[in-house]
């Protein structure tokens, strides 16, 4: 049986941040699975790394082709996880991990969740929705409209944590590191 790992969290949690600082130690036997997106790419990303960057016509046409695990539209954009991406990742011997919204999770658990699989779900929290507050606030990258689209979100977010097997409190990012790689590499 092959682990499939989902990490998630409401935005701005830290989850990126989190898997870019572990993977290095558990390369070998796990690896992202690259989400695809029709939101815009930012200038410190690349196509392929944070995400496959597609537009919105693309995008739903790879829907209608049945080209997805699990899809979201999130913040008027789409999000998705890319059934090629599970082919790839495990026909190297490894298990995917997916960085993904927690609707994406209520989707893909149970889809992938079977003989040939055991999905674990970790949910990162902030160490209070305050401090989320604040670190959605400093980012300033969104308008105020867009901010508070985003918080709203969040907090339904928040409020699913129940939903996973495992949590994590992102409040000291080298601590947050330790426990992830400790359920990755006992899994």
């Amino acid at each position: 049986m092959k682990n499939v790992f989902i990490l998630s969290g409401p935005a701005w949690v830290g989850k990126n941040t989190l898997w870019n600082l572990a993977k290095t130690e558990c390369e070998n036997i796990i690896e992202e699975s690259i989400s695809m997106t029709s939101r815009q790419i930012r200038p410190s990303e690349l196509d392929g790394r944070e995400y496959h960057f597609v537009s919105k016509e693309i995008f739903e046409e790879k829907i209608h082709g049945w080209a997805f695990l699990e899809y979201a539209l999130v913040h008027t954009n789409y999000y998705g996880s890319p059934k090629s991406e599970l082919v790839r990742i495990t026909g190297k011997w490894k298990s995917p991990i997916y960085i993904i919204e927690p609707q994406g999770m209520i989707h893909l658990k149970p889809l992938l969740e079977d003989e040939w699989y055991k999905v674990v779900t970790i949910f990162l929290l902030p160490p209070s929705l305050d401090e989320l507050k604040k670190r959605l606030k400093g980012r300033g990258t969104e308008t105020e409209e867009q901010f508070q689209i985003r918080l709203a979100t969040a907090i339904t977010e928040f409020e699913q944590q129940d939903l996973y097997d495992m949590k994590l409190i992102n409040d000291d990012i080298f601590e947050a590191k330790k426990q992830l790689l400790q359920i990755l590499q006992n899994s």
